[in-house]
């Protein structure tokens, strides 16, 4: 595993960020007086069940799983958080302890911010506090689609579905690859490795994906949109 490197202020324009890129200057100047980063490498932890909600973070680069474990084992993964999202915000409503875990799946840098400044942030910066609500409730937003799906759609439409929503945070072109193994798809859709794999190779048959090691690429994007409504 990858030693963690110690944080530091952070080098770069926050308009590097997705998730800053629409705030004026005097509010990025402002907020980036708070911000740090750090290096993760692939599958290190960012955080474990338990621990203090000290920081809250956002993706610079590579990709973060957010994922909860029951105590018979069974994983369930909420969300992967892509460059531009933010997590780790709970600390927004003073939760001293984490839930979940965040893992590193690609190596990457994170923003990082300590949580009684971005709830200073939050008091005094008008926009950026704007900002964090709108991110929160498209999330919102998109958790409730999620939900919805898995009480009400196949594992066809659901599997459909999410690798949409990952293809979109990909850029959302014809030929991407999406690097995300069966087992974390099958997760991230509420549904078993089997399962997703099996359909995961009708939906190759059709033509519309194409599987290799730990990666799918989709080949047409349009007939995966209408798998998702349709099945």
């Amino acid at each position: 595993m990858t030693m963690m490197r110690p944080f530091a202020r952070v080098p770069f324009s926050l308009k590097e960020v997705a998730f800053f890129q629409d705030l004026d200057a005097t509010v990025l100047a402002r907020v980036g007086e708070f911000v740090y980063h750090r290096e993760y490498g692939t599958r290190q932890i960012v955080f474990f069940p338990d621990d203090p909600c000290d920081f809250v973070y956002w993706v610079r680069k590579g990709r973060v799983r957010i994922t909860r474990v029951s105590d018979d084992g069974r994983e369930l993964s909420f969300r992967h958080a892509a460059p531009g999202d933010m997590f780790g915000e709970e600390c927004l409503v003073n939760r001293g302890r984490r839930e979940n875990y965040a893992e590193a799946l690609r190596a990457g840098v994170l923003c990082l911010m300590r949580a009684v400044d971005f709830r200073k942030c939050v008091r005094e910066e008008g926009a950026f506090a704007c900002q964090v609500a709108h991110y929160l409730c498209e999330r919102g937003l998109e958790t409730e689609q999620t939900l919805s799906e898995m009480v009400f759609c196949s594992v066809r439409r659901r599997l459909a579905s999410g690798l949409l929503r990952l293809l979109r945070r990909e850029g959302g072109q014809p030929g991407a690859t999406l690097q995300v193994t069966h087992q974390e798809l099958a997760n991230l859709i509420g549904s078993t490795r089997e399962t997703t794999t099996a359909t995961l190779h009708g939906l190759r048959t059709e033509g519309i994906v194409a599987l290799a090691n730990r990666s799918i690429v989709i080949r047409d994007p349009a007939a995966l949109e209408h798998v998702a409504r349709s099945g």
